[in-house]
């Protein structure tokens, strides 16, 4: 099975504006499901991605640890289809149902 997550750049950490130990850009990204998470960015594209793209994020497995995923920023969706995908993937999550999470008794933890 092949995962991806879809998520919109809010801003980048890169060489030019941080203290960095490498030449590896990253970006805080809000993905569809509502988190705020900061993603490495493949290479390859670093140049091309900007504020406000919408981007595919690859969460398949790594070769070496099987259970935990690459999360890399690997595509750039441009425009009006960057848009859709985005509202396909906001609009399932408004549709979900809410599971509310219920909170245990609390214990005393004296005798």
């Amino acid at each position: 099975m092949v995962y991806y997550h879809v998520g919109r750049v809010l801003e980048f950490l890169s060489e030019k504006d941080t203290a960095s130990s490498d030449l590896s850009v990253q970006a805080v990204v809000e993905t569809w499901d509502e988190n705020i998470i900061t993603y490495l960015v493949d290479p390859k594209i670093k140049d091309k991605i900007k504020v406000g793209d919408i981007v595919l994020i690859d969460y398949n497995p790594t070769e070496t640890q099987p259970f935990r995923p690459k999360e890399i920023i690997v595509k750039v969706i441009p425009g009006e289809k960057g848009e859709k995908v985005w509202s396909y993937y906001k609009e399932f999550f408004r549709k979900r149902p809410k599971i509310k999470v219920s909170m245990p008794e609390q214990q005393s933890y004296i005798g």
